[in-house]
């Protein structure tokens, strides 16, 4: 079985196959397992589901900033409940796992030029397969392959600031730059990763990168030493299984398209994806769940985009009944 990207989904999908009676073969066309462009943000799903040791998660918190126009307000509860990780050293832990397995082969620098009805071609060479499981993220070979185009509604733009001045997790709502969604600050130890995204139909990419600009400008935010970076966000969900072929993570369409959450999506897709290779008869439990949140998420962003100019209005009242205990709960529910 061959398994396309070593992001999550793919490592926890190789995970869960060890010790099976497949050989799997997991192909990462990057040199190095784990970087990725990505803020770097974590929820309680994705540490209650990983187990990860402490020393790998590098900033904790039990509350939150949230701005909204010239209004802030904090999120706070007594438990923490937002977390921030390198993503190199979460890959690197993941992958370092799959080493006690036998069955599994890890190839790096191997990029998918072709896939067939019973191989894929990696640097001219066919290599056959009973199963294939696409975990390559929105730009999705093998999604493509299935006959469906990416629908990359999302773009996120970051830039990478190595600099301690940043110490809390920040969420800013300016419907004038960023319309339905919003613009982060989450520190890491070495760095800080400030950035936005927005919907392609809603903000064009340049556009989305002028407002940030401006956006940056406004806060005072000396960029100079910065990494710019972007990437695409699919949230259009198509299905996960199809035949022989299986898609996971953000490949599946899974990303959510309110927070722009993907991570706990990968890991329990990849890993469920696995089970239903192993057992035909194994009915998912953790996808339907994650599906249902999903069409949560996307009927909220949907009400956002649809509010147009009373957005600011929406985002304001959010912001002020964030105030109160109970409303800050459901905040911190949605939120992950």
């Amino acid at each position: 079985m061959i398994i396309v990207g070593a992001g999550p989904a793919g490592l926890k999908c190789a995970e869960t196959l060890g010790n099976s009676s497949l050989r799997v073969l997991l192909l990462e066309k990057n040199a190095e397992i784990g970087p990725k462009v990505c803020a770097g943000g974590l929820t309680g799903k994705d540490l209650a589901f990983l187990d990860l040791p402490d020393e790998l998660i590098e900033f904790r918190y039990n509350q939150i900033k949230l701005h909204v126009n010239g209004l802030s307000t904090t999120i706070k509860t007594g438990n923490d409940f937002a977390f921030t990780i390198d993503r190199r050293e979460l890959g690197q832990w993941q992958l370092q796992k799959l080493k006690q397995f036998s069955n599994i082969e890890v190839r790096t620098n191997a990029r998918v030029f072709e896939i067939l009805n019973d191989a894929v071609v990696v640097d001219e060479q066919p290599i056959g397969y009973s199963f294939l499981v696409g975990a390559d993220g929105s730009n999705s070979f093998v999604k493509r392959f299935l006959g469906f185009p990416p629908r990359n509604r999302g773009i996120g733009i970051q830039y990478i600031i190595p600099t301690e001045r940043y110490r809390d997790f920040e969420f800013f709502f300016r419907p004038k730059y960023f319309a339905a969604w919003y613009a982060w600050i989450f520190p890491h130890r070495r760095y800080v990763s400030i950035g936005c995204g927005a919907f392609r139909d809603v903000i064009a990419p340049a556009d989305l990168k002028r407002n940030f600009q401006r956006w940056l400008s406004d806060r005072h935010i000396d960029i100079r030493n910065g990494r710019y970076e972007s990437f695409p966000m699919d949230s259009g969900y198509e299905g996960i299984r199809f035949g022989n072929i299986y898609l996971a993570g953000d490949a599946a369409g899974l990303l959510s398209s309110f927070t722009g959450e993907g991570i706990y999506q990968a890991l329990v897709s990849g890993e469920e994806v696995a089970k239903m290779i192993l057992n035909p008869d194994f009915e998912p439990v953790k996808i339907p769940e994650v599906l249902e949140t999903k069409q949560k998420h996307d009927r909220l962003i949907q009400m956002m985009i649809d509010a147009g100019n009373a957005r600011s209005l929406i985002f304001s009242v959010g912001a002020l009944l964030f105030k109160i205990p109970r409303f800050a709960k459901k905040a911190i529910e949605a939120f992950g």
